[in-house]
This record gives C-alpha cells, structure tokens and sequence, in this order.
C-alpha cells in the first residue's frame, strides 16, 4: 500500500546540503572594493611628490691660504696685523701662526709619545672610552668602523684619566703625559697673548675689563684631540671616511666648550674647516700653528667673530701621522675641562638639605614673633 506524503514519517536528521556559500563572490566584491578604494586615494589624498636634491652632501670649496701672522709681530700689537687677523676669521675662521717660540723637538717629542696610545689594543682602549659622562680618552669603535683612515683619543688633566691610562699602559702613559703638560704650558703663553688682543678690541662692546684676564686661575681648561692618520689608504676608502668626518664635524662638533683651538697639522696636504655656512680648505704653511676660534670666542666678539672647527688631512701619504687640536678656555667656570666628571651641579639630596633647613628656619621665626 502506497504512503500518502502526509503519512511520512518526519527525520530527525536533517542532512540536505548548506545553502551555497558566499565566499566566492565575496573575493571578487574585495577586488572590486581595493580597486574602488585605491582610486579614491588617488584622487582624494593628492600626495605631492617628493623630490630631493640632487647633492645633500656639503660642498668643498678650496680658498686661497689664509694670512700668515707672525707671532712676534702680534706681541708687538703691530697695526697692520690686527686687521689681517680679523678680516680672515671673519671670511675663512681661522689664520696661520708662525714665529710662535715654541721649539721643534718639543713639539715633536709631544708626537711621538702620542704614538704609542694607539699602539694599544682594544680589549684595553674599552675602560678608557668615551661616553657623554666621561669626555675624555678613546673615540668608541664599532665593528662596522674598524679599519678607519684615523683615530681619535682626548686627553685632559683629569685625575679618573690619569688612574685609568697608568692601569693599562703604566710607562708609557707617565712619558707622555709628562711631554704634553711641557707643551701644553708653551701653547698656554701664545693662546694667552691671542685672547689679549681679541679682548681688548671687544672689550668695550661686551662690557668686560681689562683685569679679567688669565692670570692668577687655576682653572685653566685644557683639552687635546689627538689623532692618527694612517697611511697607504686606498682613494675610495678615503673618500668615503672623508664623507663621514665631515658630516661628524658638521653634526657633532666638539664636545668641549673653548675659546681658541690651537692644531699642530705638520706634514699635512690640506686643512678643512667646517662650519654652519659650508666647507673651506686650504694647504696650510709648514711648522705653522693654524688657530681656529671657538664658541666663547664667538660670544666675546657679539657673534662677529665665528666659531668653527678644523681638521688637517693627510690624503696619499704612505705612512702614519699624528696631529693635535688643542682646546683652550681661561674661564674658571669651564674646569669640565679639568675633570669632566665634576660637572657644577647640586645633587637631590642637597636640595633636600636646603629646603629642610629653610623649612625649620621659617617654623623658628614664626615662633619667635608669635612669643615675643
């Protein structure tokens, strides 16, 4: 007998198949949505191009050699010189000293010595490195930097520099040691007599007297750049380490605060100086001192006078040299120069002092006026 459609019975399990997914239309309509999407970036957003000079690096541009001021005729305040001097600081930042008293085996001795700093290895350099609270000794070294045309170490009268280079080169850091603080006195007499000469002509605009000169401080500042120049470097490298410097120089500058910046350059083929406006080089003269100012310098003139920075160059030599760039400040409120871990600063918990003492200071004297 033939079941009516109304007499079958109902399944539990319902196992026809899900209604089509809508998965596949979903990718094309994603499609289409990007592509909608990406139009109306296009026409809304309006980006503009950015197009970049075809030269970010500064440009070198080389100068006729600055005037060659003999130091005699500067301790004459001669008239003729006072002008030559002005007039190529204020074009170029720098002149060249000659004549200036100091013997060549001083200064020679002073090299050598230098020499031997960086004759140490790297395991040792790293207790003397550089960081922002310590301003002196090796320039840190990375991996990517190894092999670089030059090297650069900063010496100062501090006391931590002192304990740390006898502790990983006992002899030989006592002998230079002993040659720089001789060299350093003869520089001290010519930055002296320079400074003389720019305070008295600026003098009556900055409003500073004649009697605060150098005399007399003990907290002469003084600090050295010394650096090696290594020599057979391949054109290329050198370039491109040349790039760097420039762009450290222009960036970075020094890390000390000075008044005039005294290089012993001998032997070198040229002479950079880079400041804000660009960069200039020339050939320097032979045994000549060439004196760059520095930012004091800068103030003391009422911005007349620029503050730059100088490097020497020694392009294609075959062997190694050493320089140095010595830093000079008198002012007494510069002795981070001394010992740059001594910074003029009052800790939190002199602060603290203070401010309990002021506290009990006012709670006596409210006492006393409500008492009597």
């Amino acid at each position: 007998m033939a079941l009516s459609p109304q007499s079958v019975p109902e399944n539990p399990f319902d196992f026809r198949a899900p209604p089509p997914s809508p998965v596949a239309s979903a990718r094309r309509s994603c499609v289409t949505n990007d592509e909608v999407l990406s139009e109306f970036l296009q026409h809304s957003l309006r980006v503009p191009d950015l197009i970049l000079p075809a030269k970010v690096f500064p440009r070198q541009q080389f100068i006729d050699n600055p005037p060659r001021i003999d130091f005699q005729a500067l301790n004459s305040m001669q008239a003729e010189t006072l002008p030559k001097i002005l007039d190529s600081i204020a074009t170029i930042g720098c002149f060249q000293l000659v004549n200036y008293g100091i013997p060549v085996e001083s200064i020679r001795s002073a090299l050598t010595a230098a020499a031997g700093i960086f004759q140490l290895p790297p395991q040792k350099r790293t207790a003397v490195t550089r960081s922002p609270e310590k301003l002196y000794g090796f320039e840190e070294v990375h991996e990517e930097d190894e092999g670089e045309v030059s090297e650069e170490f900063v010496w100062c009268k501090a006391k931590a520099l002192e304990r740390a280079m006898e502790g990983i080169w006992p002899v030989g850091y006592s002998n230079f040691s002993e040659k720089m603080e001789t060299l350093v006195a003869q520089m001290e007499k010519v930055a002296e007599k320079i400074l003389i000469v720019f305070r008295k002509i600026y003098q009556e605009k900055t409003g500073r007297c004649e009697k605060e000169k150098m005399e007399g401080e003990d907290g002469n500042g003084w600090a050295c750049y010394v650096y090696k120049h290594g020599g057979n470097v391949s054109a290329e490298k050198w370039r491109s380490c040349l790039r760097y410097d420039v762009m450290k120089m222009l960036i970075g500058g020094m890390d000390y605060s000075h008044t005039l910046c005294l290089h012993i350059c001998d032997g070198s083929s040229e002479f950079h100086v880079y400041s804000k406006k660009g960069w200039v080089s020339f050939c320097p003269h032979k045994h000549a001192l060439v004196v760059t100012v520095g930012d004091q310098t800068q103030a003391l003139s009422g911005g007349q006078l620029k503050h730059v920075m100088g490097r020497p160059i020694y392009r294609g030599e075959k062997e190694e040299f050493i320089s140095m760039a010595f830093l000079y400040s008198p002012s007494t409120t510069n002795s981070s120069l001394v010992d740059p871990q001594k910074p003029n600063t009052i800790s939190l918990s002199q602060q603290a002092i203070a401010a309990i003492l002021v506290t009990l200071l006012y709670e006596i004297l409210v006492y006393v006026y409500y008492k009597f």
